[in-house]
């Protein structure tokens, strides 16, 4: 067995400081890997290959996160996922996956995202190390049945390809992001507000970019809703903005199916609901630099209020009130 922390031929993998397990034995790695996933049939290709399999790996709060590789080649044979959906994007390496009657060479320029019901098998290459987002079905499902206002009479299933541009851009960055995240955090605390408003932006970004068997019906939801629907949403936004917030909480509060609730903040307010969140947060965030504490910082307050991106914040700060964040809090001082 490897050193739990020692890094893969003694490179630094992301999400070091999470390390799951370090090992050359096949039924300990399969072990391992199967705790966080499913059981499965793991066999290195060469007779004889020796693994130096690996595997960081934290959980949130509707998903986990991992990096992983295997040091040798090897075939995996999971079968069917059932209980979860798996998006995968490799950063060194290729890997062979076929799932649901569709094939796919993945590689740093093509990811793919498993869903449960498809039959899958993959072959991983002896330098193949991946980002792993295991996603709850029953948390995605649910998003997808809120945005809909009703429940799902089918498994959602997604197009298994992700090529690594356009919007699948999106989702290695936003992927990236949350691993940066959840190093710079308290291992054994990865319950920030910022790390769970990212982890709903990436599920939601994928179920609205990557093609699945609902995308036509999303797509075609109904326009109508009353003003004062948006207004609740909108009253406990402000009421609720140092909270996480779902957006299956959003619905709930507003006591209309999701479609309607989005198309209603599109055809009344120019928005999203969960662009008005981060658009208040926005708001909270100049009040405090307007009234700084002593200690503050434009990073801590920025974190502190769900924005991960600080250029990004930035920019949008500065388009919204006409300055930096920084400049802002040096008046104030």
């Amino acid at each position: 067995m490897l050193d739990r922390m020692t890094p893969r031929n003694g490179q630094a993998q992301p999400l070091d400081k999470c390390r799951v397990f370090g090992s050359s034995d096949v039924d300990e790695t399969r072990a391992h890997v199967a705790r966080l996933y499913c059981d499965h049939r793991l066999s290195p290709v060469s007779q004889g290959a020796r693994l130096q399999a690996w595997q960081n790996a934290v959980t949130i709060r509707q998903s986990s996160i991992a990096t992983m590789g295997y040091g040798a080649e090897v075939q995996i044979d999971p079968g069917k996922l059932q209980n979860f959906y798996l998006l995968m994007l490799p950063y060194a390496g290729e890997a062979m996956v076929e799932a649901g009657g569709r094939t796919v060479r993945a590689s740093d320029t093509v990811g793919t995202l498993l869903s449960p019901e498809d039959l899958v098998t993959m072959r991983w290459s002896p330098d193949c190390a991946k980002y792993m987002v295991r996603i709850d079905r029953e948390a995605l499902e649910q998003h997808v049945a809120s945005l809909l206002g009703h429940m799902l009479r089918r498994p959602l299933n997604f197009r298994l390809a992700i090529p690594r541009e356009g919007l699948g851009a999106e989702w290695w960055r936003l992927t990236e992001l949350l691993v940066g995240l959840v190093e710079c955090q308290d291992q054994a605390h990865p319950q920030s507000l910022a790390i769970q408003q990212l982890e709903q932006t990436l599920l939601l970004s994928l179920i609205e970019g990557q093609e699945h068997n609902f995308s036509d019906m999303l797509r075609d939801r109904d326009r109508s809703i009353a003003p004062k629907h948006v207004r609740l949403v909108e009253q406990y936004i402000e009421e609720h903005a140092a909270d996480p917030i779902s957006i299956e909480q959003l619905v709930a509060v507003s006591g209309v199916s999701g479609r309607a609730l989005f198309d209603g903040f599109r055809r009344f307010r120019n928005t999203s609901p969960m662009a008005h969140l981060r658009a208040c947060r926005m708001r909270r965030v100049r009040e405090a630099l307007l009234n700084p504490m002593p200690d503050v910082t434009v990073s801590r307050l920025a974190q502190d209020w769900g924005f991960f991106e600080l250029g990004r914040f930035a920019g949008q700060y500065r388009k919204l009130y006409g300055e930096t964040p920084s400049e802002t809090l040096r008046r104030a001082r």
